[in-house]
């Protein structure tokens, strides 16, 4: 609509001296979170710590926004964390602050030699560390996204994502992770104890399929029944075995 093009939300203002100190796609990737940040600030949705306030970032947002994918996004706080720029709350990837000071002063600044030094830091196209970033921002996603009513349950089941992700196949989808819950709703029945075992099998083995745990209890099961069968020997008395000295 006409409307949405006049709306000054629809647009983004970057600063000149910012695309040339870090680049296009760090310009506007800071461009925005700096609209984000004020608006956790008005919201009082900052998250306190000792080495200032932090806010959390909605990477789809930013990507509709800026048209700027996630592995772009984390290429860029990768960059912009060398230089002190951005600052990551507990390894926590979707949790930044921002150094507005430095920010500011970069902008404003007449230091040719630093502005260059730092434009070299912050322009490399794929950093070290995106690929641990794009995993935990990921695996924190899923964790987030799983639905159970039962808080001992949802614990596991978190658990069991990072078994996944720090083991040999570091890959999950949301859409694994519901045909895990459904299969193990379909076996347990209510069961929460089952349930937890199921789930604490999974874990051990880093389980992606539901079934394996299943398996394994089951058999574990036959074993069991298999052990407690005792047979016992018919054996048929002979002449020889008869005592005849007793006469009843």
């Amino acid at each position: 609509m006409l409307l949405d093009l006049l709306n000054s939300a629809n647009y983004i203002m970057i600063n000149m001296d910012a695309i040339r100190i870090f680049g296009l796609d760090a310009s506007v990737y800071l461009a925005e979170l700096f609209n984000v940040y004020k608006k956790a600030k008005l919201k009082k949705k900052l998250v306190s710590a000792i080495d200032g306030d932090y806010f959390k970032v909605d990477r789809k947002y930013i990507e509709e926004r800026t048209s700027l994918t996630l592995e772009k996004q984390l290429a860029c706080d990768c960059n912009l964390e060398k230089i002190g720029m951005l600052s990551i709350y507990n390894n926590e990837a979707d949790t930044i602050k921002l150094d507005v000071e430095m920010y500011a002063s970069l902008i404003a600044g007449e230091d040719v030699k630093l502005a260059e030094s730092i434009s070299k830091k912050v322009k490399v196209v794929s950093p070290k560390g995106v690929r641990q970033k794009k995993s935990d921002s990921v695996r924190k996603a899923l964790k987030e996204g799983i639905l159970c009513s039962n808080e001992e349950l949802l614990l596991a089941l978190r658990g069991w994502v990072d078994s996944i992700f720090d083991g040999p196949s570091p890959y999950l989808s949301k859409n694994q992770i519901e045909i895990f819950q459904n299969e193990l709703n379909n076996y347990t029945k209510g069961d929460l104890d089952l349930a937890l075992k199921v789930v604490e099998i999974a874990t051990i083995h880093s389980y992606k399929d539901c079934k394996w745990a299943i398996n394994l209890i089951e058999n574990s099961k036959n074993r069991s029944v298999r052990q407690s069968v005792r047979t016992t020997r018919q054996e048929v008395a002979t002449q020889e075995g008869l005592d005849t000295n007793n006469i009843f």
